[in-house]
């Protein structure tokens, strides 16, 4: 118990940061679902259910213009795949003894910073460790939420209303890091929003009542356009610019 209690308390040491630094991107989400009109229980239930800021933005965006379940599923699906391959890597470095029920929480708790930070630390990963990294990430995405949606019930509409500049800019901010490491991801994001400009000026063109048209109408939809942005930008640049593995470097 008492090497279980000192990893959880390391773990909450080194994940402290990160709790500050979610503080203030949950509480403009927060702002953000009270704008749209949500209660205080659904926008802290979306935030708990939803421990990604740039998934909780397109969930709001895709509540905003009346998506179908289905297709709120689907683009959360497509922006939240990476995930998968976060959870993975870290799967690898859990200690073999850890509990199903706790991986659960772990995949759950899992987020970029989250993985950058743990994943550095030699040897297998202990479940109570990252349990104490996530705790106070989680917390203060809480404690933001709620303040948030609190204050966009309280602050003068002017204010609430530049807030709403606020989500883009943290949309942005999220991409321009990996823009400048990357040029291969610069191309993704340039074809992708073309792209979706490009779908979203075809889409008034299929409003009738064939079959056809309802087809494309819903594949035209928001998510739709999300998905297809996605998928079609991410496979032209992988094609015209693959990873080539280290093994494979070193042969030639």
């Amino acid at each position: 118990m008492g090497k279980k209690l000192s990893l959880f308390k390391t773990g909450l040491k080194d994940g402290y940061p990160i709790g500050f630094g979610y503080l203030p991107l949950a509480f403009t989400l927060g702002i953000g679902a009270s704008n749209m009109g949500l209660k205080l229980p659904v926008s802290i239930a979306m935030s708990m259910l939803s421990f990604t800021g740039v998934g909780q933005l397109t969930a709001m965006d895709l509540i905003s213009r009346g998506e179908s379940y289905v297709g709120f599923f689907l683009a959360l699906l497509v922006i939240n795949l990476r995930n998968i391959v976060l959870s993975l890597s870290m799967a690898q470095k859990l200690e073999p003894k850890t509990s199903l029920g706790k991986k659960l929480v772990l995949a759950m708790g899992n987020t970029d910073e989250i993985f950058a930070l743990t994943i550095r630390r030699e040897g297998k990963l202990p479940a109570n460790y990252l349990l104490g990294v996530m705790t106070l990430p989680y917390a203060a995405w809480f404690v933001g939420a709620f303040v948030g949606s609190v204050a966009g019930d309280v602050l003068p509409p002017q204010i609430t209303i530049a807030m709403k500049m606020a989500l883009y800019a943290m949309l942005i901010a999220s991409v321009v890091p990996a823009i400048k490491e990357s040029r291969p991801i610069l191309y993704v994001a340039v074809i992708s929003g073309l792209l979706s400009c490009v779908l979203k000026w075809l889409r008034p063109l299929f409003t009738g009542e064939s079959g056809f048209e309802k087809v494309v109408s819903g594949l035209l939809s928001p998510s739709g356009v999300l998905i297809i942005g996605s998928l079609v930008s991410a496979g032209i640049i992988g094609a015209l610019f693959p990873v080539i593995s280290r093994g494979k470097e070193e042969q030639e």
